[in-house]
């Protein structure tokens, strides 16, 4: 019975992951998958389209104390290697953290499932799928992913919702988070905010500051919208923000790093409405006289 359980879940597994394009698979003896096979971990390698770009060690250990308690539930799956010189070489399609985990554990072998037929986009829809369905992606892996989709294998936003089970908005609202500042993505890869505060932050002036506001005062995402809106029911939408922000001008910035590496100490300009006044920092009065001979000079 509880083997019977295991095959109907691996089969609706499958089909899930290889979707329709695989679902098709000739019934002749050759380009049927080989199910239950035993093969040694060595002659495996990763899959190029993997979409995960971080492997997390204590992930793995987890799944591989898991593993080494109830052994492998789910086979990976694999294809054979197009350019092994004997035929025995294999590629990742879906399963790659199983993998790692039972590499751990110095195991020889590894049960595994051979797809025939498949191809380059089934191969990396296969792999994003079944990390999706785990919710082991970060945001920025899972929209690295979909981009990849749309731009090599020209998919919809329609399709892809359909093969991984996400709305199309989901999809689209993803996508445009690969277009926020590269140090907003970066504390969006580091869980310092979330996926609910970037699309936030995707129209709103100054993101970064912005973002690491969200971070100073742990805002939540109904916060930094409310604040956003606060700012937006106002004609003066950024300079109400760059004032909370306690933000420069960018040209006052410039004259501030010329002027320090000039002089080789701190500078700081106070500016307000093209009046304002210049503080140079010392630690001690020798470095003042320093600075004294220097305009002198």
């Amino acid at each position: 019975m509880v083997d019977n359980v295991k095959k109907k879940r691996l089969k609706t597994g499958l089909d899930i992951l290889l979707g329709t394009e695989n679902s098709q698979i000739s019934k002749d003896k050759d380009n049927k998958n080989e199910e239950n096979l035993t093969l040694n971990i060595s002659d495996i390698k990763p899959n190029v389209h993997q979409p995960r770009s971080f492997f997390d060690d204590n992930s793995i250990k987890e799944l591989a104390n898991s593993i080494k308690e109830q052994g492998l539930l789910m086979p990976i799956l694999v294809k054979k290697d197009q350019n092994s010189t004997n035929n025995k070489k294999f590629i990742i399609i879906a399963g790659e953290r199983r993998w790692r985990a039972c590499k751990s554990l110095k195991m020889k072998t590894i049960n595994a499932i051979v797809i025939k037929n498949t191809s380059e986009k089934s191969d990396a829809l296969a792999a994003i799928i079944e990390n999706v369905q785990r919710e082991d992606l970060s945001v920025l892996e899972e929209a690295i992913a979909y981009d990849k989709l749309t731009k090599n294998y020209k998919m919809k936003h329609e399709d892809i919702a359909k093969s991984t089970g996400k709305s199309r908005s989901y999809i689209t609202n993803l996508l445009r988070v690969l277009s926020l500042n590269e140090g907003v993505k970066k504390l969006l890869n580091e869980k310092k905010i979330s996926f609910g505060h970037a699309r936030a932050l995707l129209n709103a002036p100054n993101q970064l500051a912005l973002a690491h506001k969200v971070v100073k005062d742990n805002m939540s995402v109904r916060q930094l919208e409310d604040f956003l809106r606060e700012a937006s029911n106002k004609d003066i939408k950024s300079d109400l923000i760059k004032k909370s922000l306690n933000l420069k001008d960018a040209n006052i910035v410039d004259y501030e790093k010329y002027l320090s590496l000039k002089l080789g100490y701190k500078v700081e300009i106070k500016d307000k409405d093209g009046k304002g006044y210049l503080l140079v920092r010392y630690k001690n009065l020798e470095q003042l006289d320093t600075i004294i001979d220097l305009f002198n000079n």
